[in-house]
């Protein structure tokens, strides 16, 4: 049977990068969010060690079920079943064959036994597993150990792995507990923002409602406008934008607000400028983008903020300096307070 594989190699190699782009294509036609989508076929060697085990036995090499494997990882566990439903939906599962396998503490692992009319045999079957990357990481230790949990283990290691096997599902249940949370803060932050007298501090979350005011939005337009770019939904580098804002002084939400409502009107004529800026002394280059993202404008807000607010200039250069050095110096105070003064005496 192992010979038998060998002649069937090619053509099983070319099954596997079929179904592969095939499972790649229906997942993101189905709007799943995955980590990856892997393939592998199974070695002779491997094959062989298989055939040889004395609790089961083949009539040929096509009742072998695994000698073709695709693998789904997800980040959410939520996220399984709906590969799942897919798979299920697209595809001839073989029922029989196909198992949910839950380890202890409710740890679960996905695995279908799909049948293929149209692979190299009337008779060949290809696996897919489906996990979450902590369920993952699990087996990927498990097979390196070279035990699993539901071997015969002293129990003491059962145990332990035990133990390991509910800290990940808790972790798996958290993320998804977390990846809500988070949707239901965004929404909670619009609402407050939606209000007149909303404000909160300035974060990843609350930006994310911020860049979606339409005073915002607005100014993001007219600068993609001024630059002759398209304006896209992506955010402009979130985690940057929110130091950025914070290092200016620009710690809630109404600072942010109220600096805009001062500014806007200055920013078409200070763009060339900032530009002009950025090029001589941060070696940025306004012809390499290719469109502005949202919540760009913001940038540019907070060096205005500084540097038109009512300190004294070399109060401008020291804040200034504090932002360059946090973002784009870390190692040169000097490299900083120069960079800084040359953005004081563009924009002034």
């Amino acid at each position: 049977m192992v010979q038998q594989f060998k002649e069937a190699e090619a053509p099983l190699r070319a099954a596997g990068a079929r179904l592969h782009a095939r499972l790649e294509r229906l997942l993101r036609d189905g709007g799943v969010p995955v980590s990856f989508v892997t393939w592998r076929l199974k070695d002779a060697a491997s094959l062989a060690h298989k055939l040889a085990r004395p609790e089961k036995s083949y009539r040929s090499v096509w009742d072998v079920t695994d000698l073709l494997g695709l693998r789904v990882s997800v980040s959410f566990e939520d996220h399984v079943e709906q590969v799942a439903r897919l798979i299920e939906q697209h595809f001839e599962v073989d029922f029989g064959n196909s198992l949910e396998r839950v380890r202890p503490a409710g740890y679960r692992s996905v695995h279908y036994v799909v049948r293929h009319r149209d692979g190299p045999h009337p008779d060949f079957r290809f696996e897919v597993q489906v996990r979450t990357a902590l369920q993952h990481a699990w087996a990927e230790v498990e097979h390196d150990l070279g035990y699993k949990v539901d071997d015969a283990v002293p129990d003491a290691i059962r145990r332990r792995f035990t133990r390991v096997a509910g800290l990940l599902e808790l972790a798996d249940q958290e993320f998804v507990s977390i990846r809500r949370d988070l949707a239901a803060s965004r929404e909670a932050a619009r609402a407050t923002l939606a209000r007149s007298d909303g404000d909160l501090p300035v974060d990843l979350v609350s930006l994310d409602a911020l860049v979606r005011q339409p005073v915002l939005e607005a100014l993001d337009d007219s600068v993609a406008r001024a630059l002759g770019l398209p304006l896209t939904a992506q955010p402009f580098f979130p985690d940057y934008l929110v130091e950025v804002l914070r290092l200016s002084g620009l710690e809630t939400t109404a600072a942010v607000l109220q600096a805009v409502e001062h500014h806007a009107a200055e920013v078409p004529s200070v763009l060339p400028r900032y530009l002009d800026f950025a090029r001589r002394e941060l070696a940025f280059d306004v012809s390499a983008l290719t469109a502005v993202e949202r919540g760009y404008a913001l940038l540019f807000i907070a060096h205005l903020a500084v540097v038109r607010g009512p300190a004294l200039g070399l109060s401008k250069v020291a804040r200034l300096t504090r932002l360059y050095q946090q973002l784009e110096f870390p190692h040169d105070e000097r490299a900083a307070h120069q960079v800084a003064s040359a953005a004081v005496a563009a924009l002034s």
